[in-house]
């Protein structure tokens, strides 16, 4: 297995994936495949190239055997009383490879670099309930400080969003 950041040469593996992971766990994150199928390639490109205004943001992939299997993202908000800050976005293995460590390689390859960035803190959120992700960030040192109640709605039911936390 082999973590490294994701390049707009990856955009179409990295679409592909995404699409999966909001197709399978449409509870799981707040974009919708509905909508995300309809953004062009080029948006993925813009995600993983790199961008002055955002030198800290980066995407994350997890190969197997030359196939990106997983995926993780980070963005740091650029204005100054925050960025500090990351959020953890997307992460997502695809089910037949998981339990292999792809999501630990990943979470720790962002945690790593999020410290060399300079960062103090990680913020992400994942849905009430999933007790795999929720474990995992927690082995990782990300601790619970907040619910929020109905942050997603999803084929008229609603889903509660655990807020984590890690300080660095």
């Amino acid at each position: 297995m082999d973590v490294r950041r994701l390049t707009e040469s990856d955009a179409a593996e990295y679409r592909e994936l995404r699409l999966r992971a909001l197709r399978e766990h449409p509870d799981a994150f707040t974009s919708s495949f509905e909508e995300d199928q309809l953004k062009p390639i080029d948006w993925a490109r813009q995600r993983l190239g790199h961008r002055p205004e955002a030198p800290h943001d980066f995407v994350l992939g997890a190969f197997s055997g030359g196939i990106l299997v997983g995926i993780l993202g980070l963005s740091v908000e650029p204005r100054k009383k925050v960025r500090h800050i990351g959020d953890v976005f997307g992460m997502y293995v695809a089910p037949e490879h998981a339990g292999r460590g792809a999501g630990k390689l990943l979470l720790h390859s962002c945690i790593a670099r999020a410290r060399e960035a300079g960062l103090e803190q990680l913020r992400l959120t994942v849905t009430d309930g999933n007790a795999r992700a929720r474990s995992l960030y927690e082995r990782a040192g990300f601790r619970l400080f907040g619910l929020e109640r109905n942050a997603v709605k999803l084929d008229g039911r609603y889903h509660d969003k655990c807020h984590m936390a890690l300080k660095l």
